[in-house]
C-alpha cells in the first residue's frame, strides 16, 4: 500500500459538482485531491443547461471558455404532445428576470474536462481510474482508501471529504443509508445518441425539446453540428410489462407516437442504448462532521426541466462554504451546520419539484401547456423553468397561483383538458420498428 498523503479535502467524483468543488476549495488555499473512478474525460449523459448555472459558472472562472467552446447556445425550450398537435414554446428571455436569456447545450465530456482543468490550472490533484472504497475516522478527519485500475491501493489522509461520486454511491457512507420517503413512481431512462436527427435552422434549433407520452416522456438534445442526444424517461413498472429490451422498447415507443416518428425517422443510433434508474432520490442528511454529499451523491430529481448540473454547481458552492468554514476554525462541521446544508440544498430542488409534480399530472401538464394561461402567469413560469428558483415576490405568487390551478383544473377545466391516451400498437409491429 502506498504511504499516506495528506490533503485538506479529498473529493470523490470528477464531474460538475466535484470538479467545482475543487476549484472553489483551490481558490480558498485548501490542498485538493480529486479522484475519478473512470478514464476521463467519460461519457456522460445530462447536456443541458440552465440560464441560471451561467452565474455559478463565471465564479467558477470557466464562463469564457464555455463561451468560446463551440457549444450549441440554447434560447429555451419545446414541448409537444406525442399523440397530439398541442405544444409549447418556452423562451427563456421572455421571462421576468433579466439576464436569463440563454445557456448551451453541451458535450458532457468536454464541458466536465473543461471543469476540471480549471481545477487543475489551480493547483488541485487528479487522479484518475482510481476509487475510493471506503474510508474511517481519523483524529483529525478520515484516511480513505484508494484503488487504483491496475489494483495498487493506496491511502490517503484528509481533514474532510467532499463526496461528488453520483448515484452510483461507490464510497459508502452512513450518509447514503437513509432515504427520504419516494414522492414519484420509480423511473428509468433509455438512451443513446443519434446522427440525423432534424433541427429548425433558425434559434429555436438548439433549443431542448420534450415530447410528453402517456408514461413519461422524450428528450432530443442537440449536442454538436452531427450528434442528438435522445432519452426516453418511463416507469419502470411500464417497462416491465411491456417485456422488451430496452432498444425494442424505445423503438415501439417511437413507432406509437406520429411526431416521434416524424422526428426519428431518419436518426441512426451511434452507441449502445444506455439505461439509468433511481430517477428521484434524496438522502435524508446531506452531510455529518467531516463529509459532505454534493450533486448526484446526495440527491436527484426528474430531468424533465434539465436542472441535475445547475442543481450540482449550486450544491458545490454551498458544500465548499461549509468545509472553509470549518477549516479556517480548526473544527469540525456542527450538527446545525449539517442541518442547514441539507435544508439549504433540498430547498432550492423543492421549486423544480413542485414543477415535476405539475408536469407528471395530467390535468396539471394542461395548464403547463396551455399558451396564455390565466393572470399572466407564463413570464413566472418561464423564470423558474430558466432555473431561477429563488422565489422574490414577482414569481412566488405566480407560481402560487399557477400551482392552485393546477390543482383546480383537476376537478374544473380552467384551461383545456388534453388527451395523452397512447394508440394500441400491436406487438409484432413494435419489434419491427
Amino acid at each position: 500500500m502506498t504511504p499516506s498523503t495528506a490533503y485538506d479535502v479529498v473529493i470523490v467524483g470528477a464531474g460538475p459538482a466535484g470538479s467545482s468543488a475543487a476549484i472553489r476549495t483551490r481558490a480558498a488555499g485548501l490542498r485538493t485531491l480529486v479522484i475519478e473512478k473512470l478514464p476521463f474525460p467519460r461519457f456522460r449523459v445530462g447536456e443541458s443547461l440552465l440560464p441560471s448555472a451561467n452565474t455559478l459558472l463565471r465564479e467558477l472562472g470557466v464562463w469564457e471558455k464555455v463561451e468560446q467552446a463551440g457549444f450549441i447556445k440554447k434560447f429555451g425550450a419545446r414541448f409537444h404532445l406525442a399523440y397530439g398537435p398541442a405544444e409549447k414554446n418556452v423562451v427563456f428571455a421572455h421571462g421576468l428576470i433579466p439576464g436569463l436569456d440563454y445557456s448551451y447545450q453541451v458535450d458532457r465530456a468536454r464541458f466536465d474536462a473543461l471543469l476540471l482543468d480549471r481545477a487543475r490550472e489551480l493547483g488541485a490533484d487528479f487522479r484518475a481510474e482510481t476509487t475510493a472504497v471506503g474510508f474511517d475516522a481519523a483524529p483529525t478527519g478520515h484516511l480513505v482508501r484508494l484503488k487504483s485500475a491496475d489494483g495498487t491501493t493506496a491511502e490517503i489522509s484528509t481533514r474532510y471529504v467532499i463526496d461528488a461520486s453520483g448515484r452510483d454511491a461507490f464510497l459508502p457512507s452512513e450518509l447514503k443509508a437513509a432515504l427520504d420517503p419516494a414522492a414519484f413512481p420509480k423511473r428509468l431512462a433509455i438512451y443513446n445518441h443519434f446522427r440525423r436527427v432534424p433541427r429548425a435552422s433558425d434559434s429555436t434549433g438548439g433549443d431542448t425539446l420534450i415530447v410528453r407520452l402517456a408514461e413519461g416522456w422524450f428528450w432530443i438534445i442537440p449536442i454538436d453540428a452531427e450528434r442528438t442526444s435522445v432519452g426516453l424517461v418511463t416507469t419502470n413498472a411500464a417497462f416491465k410489462a411491456a417485456g422488451l429490451s430496452p432498444a425494442e422498447h424505445f423503438a415501439r415507443t417511437v413507432a406509437a407516437s406520429p411526431r416521434l416518428r416524424d422526428l426519428l425517422a431518419d436518426a441512426e443510433p451511434l452507441l449502445n442504448f444506455h439505461v439509468t434508474a433511481d430517477y428521484s432520490y434524496y438522502r435524508r442528511q446531506l452531510a455529518s462532521a467531516r463529509v459532505v454529499l454534493a450533486g448526484d451523491s446526495g440527491g436527484f430529481i426528474d430531468p424533465i426541466f434539465s436542472s441535475g448540473v445547475y442543481l450540482a454547481l449550486h450544491a458545490a458552492r454551498h458544500a465548499v462554504e461549509l468545509v472553509v468554514r470549518a477549516h479556517r476554525e480548526n473544527r469540525d462541521i456542527t450538527a446545525r451546520e449539517t442541518r442547514r446544508y441539507t435544508r439549504a440544498v433540498k430547498s432550492h430542488s423543492r421549486v423544480f419539484h413542485r414543477l415535476i409534480e405539475a408536469f407528471y399530472h395530467d390535468a396539471s401538464f394542461a395548464v403547463f401547456m396551455d399558451p396564455t394561461p390565466p393572470l399572466g402567469l407564463a413570464p413566472g413560469i418561464t423564470s423558474i423553468v430558466a432555473g431561477h428558483t429563488t422565489l422574490t415576490w414577482p414569481l412566488w405568487w405566480r407560481f402560487r397561483v399557477f400551482l392552485l390551478v393546477c390543482r383546480l383544473q383537476r376537478h374544473v377545466s380552467l384551461v383545456p383538458q388534453l388527451s395523452l391516451a397512447e394508440p394500441d400498437l400491436p406487438l409484432a409491429e413494435a419489434r419491427t420498428a
